[in-house]
């Protein structure tokens, strides 16, 4: 047995050693040498993390005791081996913000509340079957399987599973019912994503808020049973990949009411099947652009159907159409009702038909998130006074040479000189409102990423900033890398996490190099910078050319939970070769002059976040489409609210007097939605169960816009109540 201890001691040091220069489970304290005093707290999510007791690697073993003892544990960085843990109410298991491997299965026990997993990547996360598991949180899990065999799932948060798998088969008992998946990507495996449900027990307001299905070998899904089931904001690339399957993307069978949002991407395998092949009661689709090159798409018998605004492969029916196949905007600008164009007002006796599927008056809209007060780490008085502050950058940067991550005490570090790190380098604080990096002056990026790319590419590089603000200089964090112009760099996967930029000309600055990819901006804030984050693209690319080093592309990234307050612009995000999927979920813009200022941007999507005192000319725009679902927008004096050509819009609401569009002739889509101002220049589109309080004319069931003439297609008073980014009582 001793030998056993030896060894496993012996195993668990060599696995993957690291040096902090302070530990960290004690009360971290002012440097003496640099005795400023903070004041500021952290972010509640930094509280949570550190206050939590450290555990260290060499006593892995005792996690479980650790757990059971403390309620709440943090891991160093590095692999953790052990056995099996189990995770009871109110237990909280974090790893290093570079994410903690661990090497066995992670349970939670049946009837447990409250329980946080986050920043791990363990072999399998196992939901036991039993009582009722709710109220957790899951966040920034990577390649992990996550396994609910009937078991009870509820009210529960799934956030960021990168490259992770879900197999919930509840199709002998059980449940899973008004589960929230935000930001769910993976790669290669198959089946990608397992749904299954009874009718005795049902499964329902479950809602995925952004997918991507990256190049699964095989079926990408398999969903049945489920009394609901939403998807909003979803890419997918080339499904069958390696031809081990034969279903469509989304392969669906007995389900209830289906609702699909914001749909992009291709199949551009040797073995293409259909982009869905689905069987519902009732069915929505709302802005598909997704296609792939095989036969038709399948609406199976009995499916109520409403396509609005797709195009690409037509879809057809089993046998003769249900009740309701209204198709609008699909491939072109008609209206089909089961197959007949129409332009007038259709029947009345459609119209409860269509409510009912338009409308679940079950349905209770997400609450908006809690924004706290930014701390403010810096004194108005310490910055005042920078310009005779010791330069602490060489000693930052010793700390990265010597452990790629520079892990900094509480404290105020002045520097005079860009920090450089480079690929899996970074710097980790004490939390946002304990540590602070501030330039003394403001002629130079603090964080300088500059790899050396002159002799090879390097893609999926991975940086890690987290828990600091960024303050004074002329950039936070820049990244422009040595010889980009003769190979590729491609950010995939970094930690960027709770970071406060202030008072800079960029917050983030990506400078022409090939891509930014697949990356989750967690709780970026943006105080009084000119521009939050700037995406400079070669200005010389030619799509037509073919794709270069150069180009500066951003796919798939999501920003959940940030803040943008007195901006110029948010975001800059003028692309030449087209983004794709990017989103900004959860998140607040106040008081800045434009938001997001887009171009050639695919499938671009807000959600659930708020939009106000904006006095600029447009608050998002520049942009031929973006998606928005769940919005708020309100105390606005911008001239108009969007500068957009085709805009979806789903359970948002406008209480500004401004219009939505002006000067630029829009194509609108919008659902569910409450607006007080006026339309402004929309030219074409639907108008669907909306409240427009100053013109009622809009206000009916169905209404469309074709040249700029109001058409009324069906009778019927609009709820303008959400019913994509909701939950059911």
């Amino acid at each position: 047995m001793r030998y056993f201890k030896f060894l496993f001691l012996l195993c668990v040091v060599s696995v993957s050693a690291q040096n902090y220069n302070y530990a960290l489970d004690e009360k971290p304290v002012p440097d003496p040498q640099h005795p400023e005093v903070i004041e500021a707290e952290n972010l509640p999510e930094e509280k949570l993390y550190f206050d939590s007791y450290l555990l260290p690697l060499e006593d892995a073993y005792k996690l479980q005791e650790a757990l059971d003892t403390y309620g709440s544990v943090r891991l160093e960085k590095g692999t953790y081996p052990g056995t099996e843990i189990t995770l009871k109410t109110g237990q909280r298991l974090f790893g290093h913000p570079s994410v903690t491997k661990y090497n066995n299965t992670i349970t939670i026990k049946a009837g447990s509340s409250n329980v946080r997993v986050q920043n791990m990547y363990p072999q399998k996360i196992v939901f036991e079957s039993g009582s009722t598991i709710k109220n957790s949180t899951f966040k920034s899990i990577r390649n992990t399987r996550l396994n609910c065999d009937n078991c009870i799932l509820e009210d529960n948060t799934f956030i960021n599973l990168d490259d992770c798998s879900l197999r919930f088969d509840c199709s002998v008992s059980g449940y899973f019912r008004n589960n929230k998946f935000i930001k769910l990507r993976s790669h290669a495996l198959s089946n990608q994503t397992i749904m299954k449900g009874n009718s005795i027990t049902p499964s329902y307001g479950n809602v995925v808020l952004w997918r991507n299905y990256l190049i699964p070998s095989g079926n990408a899904t398999d969903f049945s049973n489920l009394e609901s089931f939403t998807l909003v904001g979803f890419d997918a690339e080339s499904w069958n990949y390696n031809n081990q399957g034969n279903k469509p993307l989304l392969y669906m069978r007995e389900m209830g009411d289906v609702k699909l949002g914001s749909m992009s991407g291709l199949n551009h395998g040797k073995s293409p099947t259909p982009v869905f092949d689905i069987e519902a009661e009732n069915l929505i689709m709302f802005g598909k652009d997704i296609y792939s090159k095989s036969s038709d798409d399948i609406v199976r018998s009995g499916t109520n159907m409403m396509m609005i605004s797709g195009k690409h492969e037509d879809y057809v029916y089993e046998s003769s159409p249900s009740s309701i196949d209204f198709k609008a905007y699909f491939n072109s600008k008609d209206l089909y009702l089961n197959e007949n164009k129409i332009d007038t007002e259709i029947a009345s006796n459609y119209t409860d038909q269509i409510r009912n599927n338009l409308v679940d008056k079950r349905a209770v809209p997400w609450e908006k998130p809690f924004f706290p007060n930014l701390p403010k780490t810096v004194s108005d008085e310490a910055l005042a006074l920078r310009g005779s502050k010791t330069d602490r950058s060489s000693e930052i940067q010793e700390l990265i040479e010597k452990n790629d991550i520079a892990q900094l005490k509480e404290g105020v570090y002045y520097i005079s000189k860009p920090i450089v790190i480079k690929r899996n380098q970074g710097i980790i604080g004490m939390g946002s409102g304990k540590t602070a990096i501030v330039g003394i002056t403001d002629d130079f990026p603090l964080i300088f990423a500059q790899d050396d790319v002159s002799h090879k590419s390097l893609t999926s590089s991975k940086y890690f900033l987290a828990h600091m603000t960024l303050q004074g200089g002329n950039t936070g964090f820049y990244v422009n890398p040595i010889g980009k112009e003769n190979h590729l760099l491609q950010l995939t996967s970094c930690t960027f996490k709770n970071l406060i930029f202030r008072d800079q000309k960029k917050g983030i600055h990506f400078d022409k190099f090939y891509g930014v990819d697949n990356n989750f901006f967690d709780q970026i804030s943006f105080v009084d910078c000119e521009i939050g984050l700037f995406q400079e693209p070669d200005p010389t690319f030619d799509m037509s050319k073919g794709e270069t080093t150069t180009m500066m592309y951003m796919d798939k990234n999501v920003f959940y939970n940030c803040q943008i307050i007195r901006c110029g612009v948010g975001f800059s995000m003028l692309s030449k070769r087209p983004n794709n999927l990017n989103a900004w979920i959860d998140s607040s813009f106040d008081g800045n002059g434009i938001s997001v200022d887009l171009e050639n941007q695919i499938n671009a999507i807000f959600a659930n976040s708020i939009f106000k005192n904006h006095t600029g000319d447009y608050i998002i725009g520049k942009e031929k489409s973006a998606s928005f679902y769940g919005c708020k927008f309100y105390n606005n004096s911008s001239t108009k609210i969007f500068e957009l050509r085709k805009t979806y819009i789903e359970g948002s609401s406008f209480e500004d007097n401004s219009p939505l569009f002006l000067n630029l002739s829009s194509e609108v889509f919008m659902l569910n939605t409450e607006v007080n101002g006026g339309l402004g220049t929309m030219s074409d589109g639907l108008l669907m169960n909306n409240v427009f309080k100053n013109n009622t004319s809009l206000s009916n069931l169905i209404v469309e816009m074709r040249d700029e003439k109001i058409i009324q297609i069906l009778s019927g008073t609009g709820t303008g109540k959400p019913q994509f980014l909701v939950k059911l009582k």
